[in-house]
């Protein structure tokens, strides 16, 4: 589902010639939600649209930083979930709060400094039991990293990759 989502984004992104930053996130939300599917591709497309929807009109490190902050409170509103519940706001939550300390920097270099939060994030669900969705309810899970986190964590990177080329 995620790569289905990741794919329409994309195709979505690149017919968007000549519209704003801010119009080409949202719409690449809507696809990936649309193409995704299941609560994961709706909680990771609301989070995408509302980071476009709320795009500063200068990239910088804190107003992108803004932007997703509103991003995750609309996930948890609809996903009914907390960091620690064992989802992808795990990994989210801390690389938002890294970002937080690295504000005044470059968008690239503070994205970079904030990566290993995310991942420690994403490791952490190792530890944690399940408190929503599927997984939750089978129970069985403990030992493991949250697909969500996992997946987070990923698109993080290639973001990060992304700001780093375009630097």
């Amino acid at each position: 589902g995620m790569v289905r989502g990741l794919k329409a984004a994309r195709r979505v992104a690149d017919e968007a010639q000549g519209e704003s930053v801010a119009n080409i996130i949202s719409s690449a939300g809507a696809a990936f939600s649309d193409a995704a599917g299941g609560s994961s591709g709706a909680l990771v497309g609301i989070f995408i649209i509302t980071i476009g929807n709320k795009f500063p009109d200068e990239a910088t490190t804190k107003g992108i930083r803004e932007a997703m902050r509103l991003g995750l409170e609309r996930m948890q509103e609809l996903g009914n979930a907390e960091p620690g519940d064992k989802t992808m706001l795990d990994t989210l939550h801390p690389f938002l709060e890294a970002l937080k300390k690295a504000q005044d920097k470059p968008l690239a270099e503070a994205w970079q400094e904030a990566l290993p939060a995310a991942k420690e994030g994403m490791e952490a669900t190792k530890e944690m039991k399940s408190q929503k969705g599927r997984a939750a309810q089978v129970g069985r899970d403990e030992g493991h990293a949250d697909p969500g986190a996992v997946s987070m964590n990923y698109m993080l990177q290639a973001v990060g990759e992304v700001l780093k080329e375009h630097t």
